[in-house]
């Protein structure tokens, strides 16, 4: 991700924290500091986020080891002032396997607040402000579970959602059941942020509604150029459903201008029976791509993008 710092990596997936996130805890420091309050308890509300957001990172790791155990490698994992991202280089449309995948994020939560609560019992009613943080932290993960188990995309809800409906539907319809109910949970949290006068939460609401749009077109795309609503792992890029044209634009080389979307070239590459290509731009060649890339891309949305974001990918 640009902007994006890396802080290291764990089983090969790099930890990164883009630099919007420092905004978080100095923005925490300055209004506690001129609240009045003291340094003190303004150095502990930032330990608090940290925290935080170190058991967002656990969330993030959660989903992205059940993915390694279907095969599913995850790119990276970025923190940001709302939260963390897992970039998993496939959402997997078997519904067993999304439902575990989705679900390990907050169960790591709820084993959090398990482990907080386990030794607040063994040792004893405590009134310290180190017992007073770990509480409040073990209330936070409880709020990290609830508010990701809200059933709408981009949360955990929503995909458990649509992996529960997929076990009887086919992938495309599960999708516009979870969307459709994601957007309707969009609407009461807007209403809410409205009328309780909370910005933020109408914030959340519009990203909410949009992204549970933005899933629902994406999948309904993929399945129109795969051609089938029922298969699990796409096809190859000459099944039924692709859009041809612009078939001049290419080079009798085997050029390919890199303002071309990926589908159009997939498509071009099938009809001339060819494994590869070369991506021109400005009259020099910038890259290569292979069909197989090109497959890869598509299943993950980017069937519209030009070829050039491709080349720059690998």
């Amino acid at each position: 991700m640009i902007n994006s710092w890396d802080i290291g990596s764990i089983r090969g997936i790099k930890l990164r924290v883009h630099w919007t996130f420092l905004l978080l805890p100095l923005w925490i420091f300055a209004s506690a500091v001129s609240s009045g309050t003291g340094l003190a308890p303004a150095l502990t509300n930032v330990l608090f986020v940290f925290a935080i957001f170190g058991c967002v990172l656990l969330h993030e790791l959660g989903h992205a080891f059940a993915a390694q155990q279907f095969g599913i490698a995850t790119r990276d994992i970025t923190l940001l002032p709302i939260g963390g991202v897992a970039a998993l280089e496939r959402i997997p449309r078997v519904p067993l396997q999304e439902l575990w995948i989705a679900s390990a994020g907050p169960l790591v939560n709820v084993v959090i607040a398990t482990i907080i609560f386990a030794i607040q019992i063994i040792s004893g009613p405590a009134i310290s402000p180190a017992a007073q943080f770990f509480t409040q932290l073990m209330i936070a993960n409880l709020i990290l579970v609830l508010f990701n188990l809200i059933p709408a995309f981009p949360m955990d809800g929503g995909r458990i959602l649509r992996s529960l409906l997929a076990f009887q539907l086919p992938y495309a319809k599960a999708t516009a059941i979870a969307a459709r109910t994601g957007q309707l949970c969009a609407v009461g949290l807007g209403l809410f942020g409205l009328f309780s006068g909370q910005l933020m939460m109408l914030l959340v609401a519009l990203f909410v509604y949009f992204a549970a749009r933005s899933e629902n077109r994406m999948v309904q795309h993929q399945d129109s150029v795969h051609g089938s609503s029922q298969s699990a792992e796409p096809p190859s890029p000459s099944s039924r459903g692709f859009s041809w044209g612009r078939e001049n634009n290419f080079r009798n080389d085997g050029g390919v201008p890199s303002s071309l979307s990926i589908q159009s070239v997939a498509v071009w590459l099938t009809n001339q029976r060819r494994d590869h290509c070369q991506i021109v731009e400005s009259g020099r060649v910038i890259g290569e791509v292979t069909r197989s890339q090109l497959t890869a891309a598509i299943c993950r949305g980017l069937g519209g993008v030009p070829v050039s974001r491709l080349v720059a990918a690998y």
